[in-house]
């Protein structure tokens, strides 16, 4: 696996190979990659997979849009309402 990208691994398992400049958008997951996470390039996360998706396409459109200067060509970041509650305590805890 290239230094270039992480593996988000979820707490059932299933993996998310991610850009590391995209990852690292989160300060924890950062931080994490300062410890034996960045010798791997894996993240074990408290996280279920459905929840870890949303999160991963979050930070995906983070950084395609983070340069950019006028907000109304931003389109909005849709979540599944359903999950909304456990995507805003996944975030905080993120830092996200």
């Amino acid at each position: 696996m290239s230094l270039d990208y992480v593996t988000l691994i979820s707490s059932d398992n299933h993996r998310f190979v991610v850009l590391k400049d995209v990852a690292l958008i989160s300060p924890v997951l950062r931080n994490s990659e300062e410890f034996r996470e960045g010798e791997t390039g894996q993240i074990i996360l408290d996280i279920d997979a459905e929840i870890l998706e949303v999160v991963v396409e979050y930070l995906h459109y983070s950084h395609k849009y983070k340069d950019q200067v006028d907000a109304s060509v931003v389109p909005e970041f849709k979540i599944p309402t359903q999950l909304a509650l456990e995507l805003l305590v996944k975030a905080d805890f993120l830092d996200l």
